[in-house]
């Protein structure tokens, strides 16, 4: 397969230390569909966030609201990565309330602003109706939430994950791990790949 040979040669991944605890991602697409494609990832790594709002964005419109991907979006806070998980829990809060890619983006988009200043609800929660703040503020703590986004974590460590952004496209039974910020248009030539087989 040339375009995994031609994957591995551009990436650039953060590396983990030892990992702990995070979790709950949001999906766009149908679990029926040929290609799942789970993204595990740090709201803390530069190249998270260049996957996040550069290439998923396309494989969300193209593969996964057609059918052809169910993308998966796992928190894996990195250990090194001090608000990490207080990022993730607001994240998978927010998806709770349908405000994932919302509180998603805010986080990736003020990324070294809230790294800088430990506060991660404050750039997660800027733009939304305070009821909805409100509740992505209560939810972040609630238990049923942390344990999600420790079944993320503990998932990502079953499948040894050691670095993010990490892909595990899975196609037919078998499983393609990629890592780094991956272009879209390689994305788009492997994936293309594996649905023409």
């Amino acid at each position: 397969m040339k375009a995994i040979a031609v994957l591995a040669a551009l990436l650039t991944p953060c590396w983990l230390g030892s990992a702990d605890a995070a979790g709950g991602g949001s999906a766009v697409g149908a679990p029926s569909a040929p290609i799942t494609m789970e993204v595990f990832s740090d709201f803390q790594c530069p190249h998270c966030r260049i996957l996040f709002e550069q290439t998923l964005p396309l494989v969300a419109q193209d593969y996964a609201r057609t059918g052809k991907v169910y993308l998966i979006y796992r928190e894996y806070p990195l250990a090194g990565n001090a608000y990490s998980k207080q990022a993730a829990y607001l994240a998978a809060a927010a998806a709770r309330v349908g405000r994932y890619e919302q509180v998603a983006g805010a986080l990736f988009a003020r990324q070294a602003e809230w790294a800088a200043s430990g506060k991660p609800e404050q750039a997660a929660l800027s733009g939304l109706a305070g009821a909805d703040a409100a509740k992505i503020r209560a939810l972040a703590k609630d238990s049923s939430v942390t344990a999600e986004v420790d079944k993320d974590i503990a998932r990502g460590q079953s499948l040894r994950i050691n670095q993010t952004p990490t892909m595990i496209i899975t196609h037919r039974l078998k499983q393609y791990p990629l890592t780094g910020s991956v272009s879209y248009s390689l994305l788009r030539r492997f994936l293309d790949e594996l649905l023409s087989k």
